[in-house]
């Protein structure tokens, strides 16, 4: 009867913790790849926004794990680097936000936040909520800018084609 109640409690559980967090965000979720420099906003598991990012520099790493959506700000300014404008700021823990900037390049640029264009910015501003969750996954390979760029050459070449 014991072992019963156990398994009973373990399903219950399974099923009501995820559901619940899902409650909180709206059905929403976000993950960001360091690898590909990727965000994908989902909403009840459709992808509903995609745009390529800037994560932190060597030395400056964008941590990873799950997060949620903190505080949104229309305009903060960094505590950490000489009051830089961060533009659609929205916190995912400690000095960390996802945010609006003017260069965005294809590989880990930023000082440890997540930088978006400034129209994905906007857009992701207006949609994510606090408590969203928020997943960061991956690394990016030393190697990837070079191989990034090459591939890049070799589609502007087959475009012109």
């Amino acid at each position: 009867m014991e072992k019963s109640i156990k398994m009973i409690l373990s399903v219950l559980c399974s099923v009501a913790f995820p559901l619940a967090a899902q409650a909180v965000s709206g059905g929403k979720q976000v993950i960001i790849d360091k690898g590909s420099q990727t965000l994908r906003a989902y909403e009840n598991g459709k992808l509903v926004m995609q745009s390529r990012i800037s994560t932190g520099k060597e030395g400056k790493a964008t941590p990873s794990g799950r997060f949620r959506a903190g505080a949104k700000s229309r305009m903060h300014y960094s505590k950490l680097y000489h009051n830089a404008p961060m533009p659609y700021s929205v916190n995912f823990g400690g000095n960390y936000f996802i945010h609006g900037f003017s260069s965005v390049p294809h590989h880990p640029a930023s000082h440890g936040c997540v930088r978006l264009p400034m129209d994905a910015a906007s857009k992701f501003y207006k949609w994510v909520t606090p408590g969203t969750p928020i997943t960061i996954t991956g690394q990016w390979a030393s190697n990837s800018y070079p191989e990034f760029l090459k591939k890049q050459q070799h589609n502007r070449a087959v475009a012109q084609l």
